[in-house]
């Protein structure tokens, strides 16, 4: 619902909300938003423009007995820790640290919305940690470890030429599990390369269907693929190859989840989203992140207790598992100026990749040319 007020005009401290980190609402005392700011527009997933004239409830649910609080005259300021909001747009349930207070006796409201920090987790602030911690690990570990390597596996190979049957068996086992090991520091060689990534004008589909034919050859039984994507999406700013890691990284990931069930379900979903943007710390503003793609499914979602470190490395549930999938998936995001999102609503997990849209200096990717 949109109320009309003939007060919602520009005002003094605009300027210096606008560039406030946290989320940042104006109100008048009817609950009409005057202005909202960047991290705002992030926070609920709609842009200003959709925002603005409407009454703060229809963007934002909040508990019943805040919103009789808010609009109250005569109690102008209001604080709640880790309380419950449900963004409207993306039907999504948050905690966030909740304060309002009154804009200089004119009865108009500031209200502020701070995630908690397993949901500012859930926003995309792990990447740059992530990236850094495995970067450092991985520079450690490529110099201390693969090279010996190459001597050990050398000498067992010798060592085989003269064993006999019972010998070849252990030095076969030797090269296996240096074959292995060497498999590892090479997938953590990823983190620690500082050239940043080539990005071109990318055509989403691409990509995401090289991903889903490669799970799909697996022919995993009980789990069904289903895919809904926009046709009208434009190119994506972003790396054919590091999409496809992505991809494939989220796909699979829900395939094993769903292991064992006979009514598992991946969605693979695109979307056009309006407002939210990051800020990569280089100086140049806020970026749009305008183009989602979601993987989904209904497993049993991440463990409580490591949802806010799920894009961490050596971070995993997997009893096999090296837990430098998903820290790989948040540096190629961040490396094409993206951003990955986890989530847990309604009984399905959720993984969503958000891109920025082609820019006029992007080339076609090759591999995104169909003959």
């Amino acid at each position: 619902m949109t109320r009309s007020a003939s007060n919602i005009s520009a005002f003094d401290h605009e300027e210096l909300l606008q560039s406030h980190p946290v989320a940042t609402i104006v109100m008048d005392k009817n609950g009409v938003l005057l202005f909202v700011n960047s991290a705002a527009e992030q926070l609920c997933n709609i842009s200003r423009a959709a925002m603005i004239g409407r009454v703060i409830y229809d963007v934002i649910s909040i508990d019943r007995s805040y919103r009789q609080h808010m609009l109250d005259a005569s109690k102008p300021s209001l604080y709640a820790h880790r309380t419950e909001i449900v963004i409207a747009s993306a039907r999504r349930a948050i905690d966030v640290d909740l304060q309002m207070v009154e804009l200089e006796h004119s009865g108009h409201r500031i209200l502020t919305l701070t995630p908690s920090q397993n949901d500012a987790e859930f926003l995309g602030t792990a990447i740059g940690r992530s990236g850094r911690a495995a970067g450092a690990a991985a520079s450690m570990l490529a110099h201390e470890i693969k090279n010996p390597l190459a001597g050990i596996k050398g000498a067992a190979q010798l060592l085989a030429r003269k064993a006999d049957a019972s010998g070849e068996r252990f030095t076969t086992l030797i090269c296996a599990e240096v074959d292995r090991i060497t498999k590892l520091i090479d997938q953590m060689e990823h983190f620690s390369r500082g050239q940043p990534l080539s990005c071109d004008a990318v055509n989403l589909y691409q990509p995401t269907h090289q991903a889903i034919e490669t799970v799909r050859a697996r022919q995993l039984p009980g789990i069904k693929l289903s895919e809904d994507y926009d046709p009208s999406l434009p190119l994506v700013h972003g790396n054919h190859d590091a999409l496809v890691q992505i991809l494939l990284n989220f796909v699979t990931n829900a395939c094993e989840a769903l292991q064992g069930r006979d009514d598992g379900e991946v969605r693979i979903t695109t979307a056009y989203r309006h407002g939210l943007s990051i800020d990569n710390g280089d100086g140049r503003g806020r970026t749009a992140l305008p183009i989602e793609i979601s993987v989904s499914d209904n497993g049993p979602g991440v463990p409580s207790d490591i949802r806010g470190d799920v894009f961490d490395p050596f971070v995993t549930t997997k009893r096999e598992g090296r837990g430098l999938g998903l820290a790989l998936v948040a540096k190629l995001a961040r490396d094409m100026g993206g951003t990955v999102q986890y989530s847990r609503d309604d009984d399905w997990t959720r993984f969503r990749l958000h891109l920025a849209a082609a820019k006029p200096s992007d080339s076609i990717s090759p591999k995104d040319i169909i003959p």
